[in-house]
């Protein structure tokens, strides 16, 4: 290589392009001094494979004519990214940037797609707005967050489609972030057209549909609650032995590790959680109580409700004596009755957005999730509601139980009307969530048996005695 072209970690002469490794991708790096001080660095499309060092000193030679002839302003002090991608093209770098016709021929049609990569224009535009930005917002949540999310919207729904991109973020990221993100987006695919690369900006208006419903200000009775949509659908929930992994991998976290398994071993909802004291804790009943829920945006306690929201109900659910749940909860330090169970690591009550980080990942933290997926320990991402799920399909596709049971454990009213709803409570509460239901039928029956022949005896004794005072 030319002396002027360096190493993956090595510097420019001041005044010099170089095309080197930054971040694990071959980028082209622009001197400070071109562009008001802020250095460039823009990806090449150069694959790290044998043979890449020449087409970088290639690359570099071509990009270092053209900005000393100062081909790379565009005439208003701005960099000329057209241009760039133009180098790249005729080197082979990018595919041909003309877009496929725009006339539509039919409703069902598509817009037009750029044959630039989402990410690609992601990319180009974080290097355009990075000197705007304090170099930890660009780092945390250009580069990482924002990055992060769009990498697995792309992969989950295996399409660059944006309403099916934002529609998945909607679904499984924090909302705040996701309008944020849609609208930088839409920043992103403007910039491209201002530079003539693309025609049309699939994002455009998108961030303004995404409505964020916050609960101050509201009535108990509205504060908004989880829904309970598509609750036996087995593909939104994880399968028991996927339980496991995900526990073992926060076991060395306890106050997580037990939030978490609590949530998966009663079916409550995340609020029902953090909101759950010890005076719901009913040792001698052998009894849990559900009764109220926390909601972040108000940080305030509310009454738990039916699926339909109408009435407030307290909730039982079994805790079995020397059972998983039983256990759980003897391991941790007993507080005073108005007391949450479940702390953060210093002592005060978790907060949903907390958790959701612990679990999803953002910023600084990999997530619980994601990480395992890497691993390849867990095949699908679910949201940390999906606890939920996997409780009520457990019970009732794994251990055959009887729905309007699960139904008044959870709550999820819809299987259960509220007339017949404390009889079936009634019943629940004779059912050890953590045998099968097969199991407990069997040891019924044989209880059964037992007291029909007790029944039998006392029959015989009586009449026995009634002989012999006969």
């Amino acid at each position: 290589m030319v002396n002027n072209l360096k190493s993956v970690k090595g510097r420019a002469k001041k005044g010099q392009v170089t095309v080197r490794v930054d971040s694990g991708i071959v980028k082209a790096c622009f001197p400070r001094n071109y562009c008001n001080k802020n250095q460039i660095k823009l990806a090449t499309g150069i694959l790290l494979e044998n043979g890449w060092e020449s087409i970088a000193e290639k690359l570099q030679q071509r990009l270092q004519i053209e900005l000393e002839e100062g081909e790379f302003d565009d005439g208003q002090g701005n960099f000329n990214l057209g241009y760039y991608q133009e180098i790249l093209k005729k080197y082979g770098l990018r595919s041909n940037l003309k877009l496929a016709s725009s006339t539509v021929t039919s409703d069902d049609q598509l817009p037009p797609k750029p044959e630039l990569s989402l990410m690609e224009i992601w990319y180009s535009y974080c290097e355009v707005i990075k000197p705007t930005l304090k170099e930890t917002t660009y780092s945390k949540a250009f580069r990482e967050t924002f990055t992060n999310f769009i990498k697995s919207a792309l992969e989950s729904t295996k399409s660059e489609d944006a309403v099916k991109i934002r529609n998945w973020l909607v679904e499984n990221r924090n909302l705040p972030a996701v309008k944020k993100l849609i609208s930088h987006l839409s920043k992103a695919y403007r910039l491209a057209i201002k530079s003539k690369l693309i025609n049309y900006d699939p994002f455009d208006g998108m961030a303004d549909e995404i409505k964020q419903l916050g609960a101050k200000g509201k009535k108990q009775d509205e504060v908004e609650t989880e829904s309970d949509d598509d609750v036996l659908d087995r593909s939104k929930a994880y399968s028991w032995d996927e339980v496991s992994i995900i526990l073992e991998s926060v076991k060395h976290t306890m106050h997580w590790y037990n939030f978490i398994k609590f949530k998966f071993l009663t079916g409550v909802r995340t609020g029902e959680a953090i909101a759950f004291m010890w005076g719901d804790v009913r040792w001698d009943n052998e009894e849990i109580l559900i009764r109220r829920t926390y909601d972040r945006r108000t940080k305030g306690f509310y009454p738990t409700k039916t699926a339909k929201g109408n009435q407030s109900v307290i909730r039982r659910f079994p805790l079995p004596k020397d059972g998983e749940l039983w256990n759980l909860l003897k391991s941790i330090p007993q507080g005073k009755p108005n007391e949450v169970v479940f702390k953060s690591k210093t002592g005060k009550i978790i907060l949903g957005t907390t958790f959701y980080t612990v679990w999803a990942g953002t910023y600084g933290n990999k997530g619980i999730i994601p990480q395992l997926m890497k691993q390849g320990k867990l095949t699908k991402y679910l949201k940390p509601y999906n606890t939920r799920h996997t409780f009520i399909t457990h019970q009732i596709f794994d251990l055959g139980r009887d729905e309007k049971i699960v139904s008044a454990w959870c709550g999820h009213g819809e299987m259960v009307s509220q007339k017949h709803y404390q009889d079936i409570n009634d019943r629940a509460m004779q059912i050890n969530p953590e045998l099968p239901a097969s199991t407990q039928l069997v040891q019924q029956s044989e209880i059964d048996m037992l007291k029909e022949q007790l029944k039998q005896q006392q029959e015989l004794i009586n009449k026995l005695l009634q002989d012999r005072s006969n």
